[in-house]
């Protein structure tokens, strides 16, 4: 299961007990299965209610402070990135190993001395000349770490380099195979670090005054090893697919145990060592280079993968350890490259108070070879940036993992090891059965899915966000054949007192009068609406459901062929909820059970309804919408609000900014802390009867495991306070 023996030990993470247990160590907690298996979930949390209760048992446990699990973690660490063996009383228990992300840079000083011996017996014993004492360094130090971060060099170059999309780099990083990308990476790798080392010179040992390829090395991997504790900490940790997920995904939630006390320690050690080595001004500025390491890193990270992952930080470390060794370098030669750099601001400063001439200045450039490759490489620079800039890329395509946080079963790893080219005309029996596997949860079953279409033959993802609907509604039917024959769409019609006319009571917060909702719903009885003819071009059932105009439909159309009047309508609509509640406790639940039994009674007069579309029409929902969102997750309402409803393209921004007024009174009206934890409550205060109506529906599709397609951003609301009721 596991890429290299020094992972095995934790063999217990593969197990599923309903309690812990002890393994052969007889110390390790064995955790139990799903513990460790949310791919894509978020780790930036502080609050220790969120944490897994996996994660405070350990800390309750075993995991509790004293010198000896302090020692176990140093331990851990130490067996974990070199190939010396460890006591005996030591295993690789993830929660140690992050514990122990403290100890990375001690156990990287330690690994640096270990490699500089065999650099100074090789230069100053055998005479050997620097070059091949540089080798033979790099080769003590593959041999101690056993290419460990090496590995995660290659593997993140390989993704990097190869991968179009997030998911394709993550799954091309999770493939134990070298690609061209990895392999002339580990090239450039070696070589830059051969050459940095032999350049550095015979190793001299003083205290705070040390030089050469002895320090050097020590303070590379001494250094380079607290971007690991320090990126844990500072950014989300992706969980890892393939061969090794089992171990590393724990560090989705372990990561917690990385606290600000142990990156303090870890650079203080770092910081230690340098003084050591090169005194404290020499110190500053490593520490200050590993900073700005960690910095880039972290934000590429993000951007590229959503986070930080084993492979990622171990080709961070191998990053840094060869720009650390540059930076030594420079400052061996840090007096010539003080006088050129004081010499080129003499001159521009010539230039500026007008002693020195434009011609005169480019002359003085374009002779001295030095300022001329500086002005080459800032003209590219800048020629570079403006095009990107002006011409623009694509950003990196991100398909949002499906949020479960159930347990998942063994099938992942088969799926994993999945490869193209090995699929028939018909899916895999494991497809199918996989996906009607009651017990494997929906995640894991969606990746079931994924895996086959990436594993037919065309480009992975070529299909866009088809072959995402298409595995999502495999889960769904429990079929390698989805189908989507039989849609049903139900739109919710409202009015809301927040857009009547000031002088009935309301803020007049859309551009359009509120009689235009009436109007809307006579166009879809009348199959002259827009949802009417897509609806009618798709063979898609359509049906619409006042639970709340201002108006009486009813006595206009009476029953209506398409619209129908809910038993449970608000009579005229809602409150403005600028001066109260929006709906009464009573209403709000009515309007709830209005969408349930919508969508029970459409499910059981279609029989088989394969997918759900919901909609609505109501003036002023957009607003209530905005102050919902804006209620529920603290945002301020200036980052949400949009036009809505408006009579041209561009857009008014007098609207926008009346709406923000009107939200930011609303929500200062009620009590926004309640409602920010309690989305009943927010609905209640700011919401509207269709999107009341539609929360109730997909509550009731979600029940029947019947698939909603949510679209706009009024029903995406709806969406969010159905997930979070």
């Amino acid at each position: 299961q596991y890429q290299s023996n020094r992972m095995a030990p934790n063999n217990g993470l593969a197990n599923s007990n309903s309690k812990p247990t002890k393994g052969e160590s007889g110390t390790t907690t064995i955790l139990k299965a799903g513990t460790v298996e949310s791919r894509g979930m978020g780790t930036n949390i502080n609050s220790k209610q969120v944490i897994s209760d996996q994660i405070q048992s350990f800390l309750a446990g075993e995991g509790q402070a004293s010198p000896k699990a302090e020692f176990r973690a140093f331990f851990t660490v130490w067996t974990f990135v070199t190939r010396l063996p460890g006591p005996t009383w030591v295993d690789h228990h993830p929660g140690y190993l992050m514990r122990g992300m403290a100890y990375f840079p001690l156990s990287g000083c330690l690994i640096g001395t270990f490699v500089c011996v065999f650099f100074d017996l090789a230069v100053y014993t055998m005479t050997l000349p620097l070059t091949i004492a540089s080798v033979i360094s790099e080769a003590a130090s593959l041999w101690i770490t056993g290419a460990f971060h090496e590995d995660g060099l290659a593997d993140s170059a390989d993704g990097i380099g190869g991968g179009w999309t997030r998911d394709q780099i993550l799954k091309i990083m999770t493939d134990t195979r070298l690609g061209t990308y990895g392999c002339a990476i580990l090239l450039l790798y070696i070589i830059a670090k051969v050459e940095l080392i032999q350049h550095s010179g015979e190793s001299i040992w003083a205290l705070g005054e040390c030089s050469g390829a002895g320090p050097a090395i020590i303070i590379s991997h001494t250094l380079s090893r607290l971007t690991a504790p320090m990126l844990v900490k500072t950014r989300d940790y992706v969980d890892e697919a393939g061969p090794k997920y089992k171990f590393y995904s724990f560090f989705v939630e372990a990561k917690h145990l990385v606290t600000w006390h142990r990156v303090i320690f870890a650079t203080a050690t770092s910081f230690a060592v340098a003084v050591l080595a090169y005194g404290v001004t020499n110190a500053l500025i490593l520490i200050g280079g590993v900073i700005s390491a960690v910095a880039f890193s972290g934000r590429y990270a993000e951007y590229l993968l959503g986070g930080v992952m084993g492979d990622y930080l171990g080709a961070t470390i191998c990053v840094t350890e060869v720009y650390l060794l540059t930076i030594l370098t420079l400052l061996t030669q840090l007096e010539n490259h003080k006088e050129f750099f004081l010499d080129l601001v003499a001159q521009f400063t010539q230039f500026q108070n007008g002693s020195l001439t434009y011609h005169a200045l480019i002359d003085e450039i374009h002779s001295d070879d030095k300022k001329a490759a500086l002005f080459r490489f800032a003209a590219v620079g800048v020629f570079t940036t403006i095009w990107c800039s002006c011409v623009g890329h694509p950003p990196v395509f991100v398909r949002e993992s499906v949020a479960a946080n159930e347990e998942t079963s063994e099938i992942r790893i088969a799926l994993a090891n999945n490869t193209i080219g090995e699929q028939n005309e018909n899916p895999p029996s494991t497809l199918d059965g996989t996906l009607s596997n009651e017990k494997v949860d929906f995640k894991s079953r969606y990746d079931a899915a994924r895996s086959y279409l990436d594993s037919l033959a065309k480009p992975v993802g070529s299909l866009g966000t088809l072959e995402d609907w298409a595995a999502r509604l495999a889960v769904f039917q429990c079929s390698s054949k989805p189908t989507v024959e039989k849609v049903a769409c139900l739109i919710f019609a409202g009015d809301h007192g927040v857009a009547k006319d000031k002088s009935d009571g309301g803020a007049n917060c859309s551009a359009y009068p509120q009689s235009v909702t009436q109007k809307v719903l006579e166009g879809l009885e009348h199959n002259l609406a827009g949802a009417s003819v897509l609806a009618a071009a798709n063979d898609v059932n359509l049906r619409v459901i006042d639970v709340g105009l201002a108006t009486d439909f009813g006595s206009t159309f009476g029953a209506g062929n398409v619209v129908a009047i809910s038993e449970h309508k608000v009579n005229g609509g809602t409150e403005n909820f600028c001066d109260g509640a929006a709906l009464s406790n009573i209403e709000l639940d009515g309007c709830i059970l209005a969408g349930r039994k919508e969508t029970k009674r459409c499910i059981q007069k279609m029989q088989e309804v394969q997918l759900l579309v919901f909609g609505e029409v109501g003036i002023g929902n957009t607003t209530s919408s905005s102050a919902l969102i804006a209620a529920l997750t603290g945002e301020p309402a200036a980052n949400i609000c949009g036009c809505g409803a408006t009579t041209d393209r561009v857009g008014d921004e007098n609207i926008i900014l009346k709406k923000i007024k009107i939200i930011e009174e609303a929500i200062q009206c009620h009590s926004a802390s309640q409602m920010i934890n309690n989305p009943a409550l927010a609905l209640e205060n700011l919401g509207g009867a269709e999107i009341a109506a539609i929360v109730g529906g997909m509550l009731e599709a979600s029940e029947r495991n019947i698939p909603v397609l949510v679209d706009g951003f009024i029903v995406t609301t709806a969406a969010m306070i159905a997930v979070l009721m």
